[in-house]
This record gives C-alpha cells, structure tokens and sequence, in this order.
C-alpha cells in the first residue's frame, strides 16, 4: 500500500492527473521522488500514440504532421499544468540578470516574469517546434521515432530526480529540499533502474539514433550541474523545472537532427 500512496503523491506533486484523497505521512514527499518519470511515462505514452503511424494499432498518424506538432507541444502542460515551465522562466530571469548568486536566488522567488522569461520560452517553443516539425516530416512512418519521442520524457524526468537528489541545495528550505533532505537510498536505487531501463530502450530502438539522445543527455547533465552550482550555489525546484524544459528540447532536437544522416 505505500508503493501506491506514494505514486499517487508523485501524480498529486507532479501532475494534474486527479488522484483519490489519501492521509499524507511523513516521508511520502520523499519517496514520490522515486516515481517522477512515471509521470513522464504518461506524457512519453501519449505523444507516441499521437504520433504512431495510422497503420499502427490505435495509431493517430492520419494526422497532419501540422497538427500533431502544437498538439505534442500541448502533451506536457495539460499533464503537468506547466509547472516546470514557470521553474524554466524564472530561472531565465535569474540566468540573465548577472548578479550574485544572492540576487539570483531573489529573482527565482519573485512572482512577476521579466522580459528575458518571455524571450526564452518563445526560443525553446520555437526550437521544439522547429524539431517536432524535421523529425515528423522525416520519419513519419517509422514506429520507432514516436517510441524513442515518448521515452525522452522519461529519461529527461530520471535525470531531473537524481540532480535534484544528489546536488547541493542553493536553498535550506523550501519543496525541493523537503522532497530530497534524507537522500533516501531507496529512491536513489529506483531512479538509476529507471534511468538505465529509458536509456537501453532507447539504444535497442536505434543504437545510433538512442546513444545519439543519451550523449545529449549527459553532456546537457554535465553543463546544468556546473552552471547551477556556478550560478546559484546549487539547485533548487526552479532550477530542475529549467533543467527538464531545456534537457527535452535539446533531446529532441538531437533526435530529429539525427534523422538527416544517411547512416541513421
């Protein structure tokens, strides 16, 4: 029963999926951790079966590739009500301010949104758009691209969960620390299966194309985790918010980039 509480904790923390009302214990907020890509899972799930091709079982392919790119685009903020987009617009704030990381800390908490958000999340739309619209165009029959499509929700999500477990907090307050103040061994094991089921999935789909996506991955990882540590003192929920928005896009960005190649 508290696997179950505790996936419904992640769905409640993590999405706008309605869950039954259950009593909150302590330690359920840390465990929901542990079941963050199940969330995207969900997101992954429904842009592959946007995007099968029409011959496929319940496949929506039939769609115009114009219809199905603003649509894909819409999967995650129905999912999750964008809440990890306002983490990515007031970090962009914050990033584009040039003060102490003090400051910046300020700015992540201000409610109001600068011009430098508003700049940002028209680039990524616009980069994922431009990236949906490539690989659509260029692999619109092949059933393999919408599965790896789904699965970069997945793996961008594990990702996300354990820079949030395993980095300093820039914070000692607050719903990221709350989530990852004990480190609980259990949810760092969970999140690694997790993270290597995505990844190999994604490798037996396309050795080329997947280690393509995992390599983008783990060079984004790298730059967040030295940029926010640089720049903030460490990670907050804002900051993760940036890091999955910008870890999705560059991954798909990769993927449909990757379809140009004759070999892939």
């Amino acid at each position: 029963m508290r696997i179950f509480r505790w996936l419904g904790a992640a769905f409640s923390m993590y999405s706008r999926i309605p869950m039954p009302r259950f009593t909150w214990r302590d330690g359920d907020a840390e465990h929901a951790l542990a079941f963050l890509p199940i969330v995207g899972a969900v997101i992954g799930g429904l842009a592959f079966w946007l995007n099968s091709p029409a011959d496929a079982p319940a496949g929506l392919g039939m769609l115009p590739a114009m219809v199905r790119v603003p649509l894909t685009m819409l999967i995650p903020f129905a999912v999750t009500g964008g809440f990890h987009v306002d983490g990515f617009m007031d970090t962009e704030d914050a990033l584009r301010s040039y003060g102490s990381a003090e400051k910046r800390l300020e700015i992540l908490k201000d409610p109001h949104i600068g011009a430098f958000a508003v700049i940002g999340l028209v680039r990524i739309l616009l980069l994922l758009a431009a990236s949906l619209s490539l690989l659509f165009w260029q692999d619109g029959t092949d059933i393999r691209i919408p599965a790896m499509l789904g699965t970069v929700f997945v793996t961008a999500r594990c990702l996300s969960g354990l820079t949030s477990l395993l980095m300093k907090k820039a914070r000692k307050n607050g719903m990221l620390h709350e989530e990852t103040k004990s480190r609980k061994t259990g949810v760092l094991i969970f999140l690694i299966i997790e993270l290597a089921a995505s990844a190999g999935f994604m490798l037996f789909l396309n050795p080329f194309r997947g280690g393509c996506v995992c390599l983008a991955f783990a060079l984004y990882t790298f730059f967040y985790c030295r940029r926010a540590e640089k720049v903030f003192g460490g990670v907050t929920g804002d900051t993760a918010g940036h890091f999955l928005t910008e870890a999705e896009t560059a991954a798909i960005a990769v993927l449909a980039l990757s379809s140009l190649l004759p070999f892939a």
